[in-house]
């Protein structure tokens, strides 16, 4: 087997590289000490491409696979780690995926071009105190009762969580 990336995915590497030295790296320092992302940054990512990478191009993202979206949160990691951390790119390229694959139409028109534009964080609220973030073991119950959703559960701290209004606040 060759697990060797393609020409394309080499120039893909190179060109986000050079973007992320241009783009994150001059700002790393700042985002550590003000624990904010810049807006500035944000918008520059998006109109890369970046954000929710692998949203299809039908709700204005790139359309990329796994492995392109890895390559790009390496080389934002080499320009910055905490841009690429689960809690900030990682949790958009992933989640993003998914809740195009599995969410209603209407709800992918209505959040998904926002995430691509940096204009709406995408996250997830599943960490619970006694199972941390494993999915698989989630505790907590919905369950439509009288017309109503009631909710049982316990959920702890969420990370990755920024005002809608202002996404350069600390996720």
């Amino acid at each position: 087997m060759d697990f060797s990336f393609t020409e394309e995915q080499e120039l893909f590497r190179k060109s986000v590289r050079e973007f992320c030295e241009k783009k994150i790296a001059p700002h790393a320092a700042g985002i550590d000490e003000n624990g904010e992302i810049p807006q500035g940054v944000i918008k520059d990512m998006a109109g890369f491409g970046l954000l929710g990478i692998t949203i299809s191009e039908k709700y204005g993202g790139s359309g990329a696979d796994i492995t392109t979206a890895a390559i790009a949160a390496e080389e934002i990691a080499r320009a910055d780690i905490s841009m690429a951390t689960a809690v900030y790119y990682l949790v958009e390229a992933g989640w993003g995926y998914l809740f195009e694959k599995y969410g209603t139409e209407d709800a992918k028109r209505e959040i998904l071009p926002g995430v691509t534009k940096g204009d709406t964080f995408l996250g997830i609220a599943s960490t619970e105190a006694t199972g941390g973030s494993d999915i698989a073991s989630t505790s907590t119950l919905m369950e439509k009762k009288n017309g109503k959703l009631i909710l049982n559960g316990t959920k702890t701290y969420i990370s990755g969580y920024g005002k809608p209004q202002n996404m350069g606040e600390a996720m």
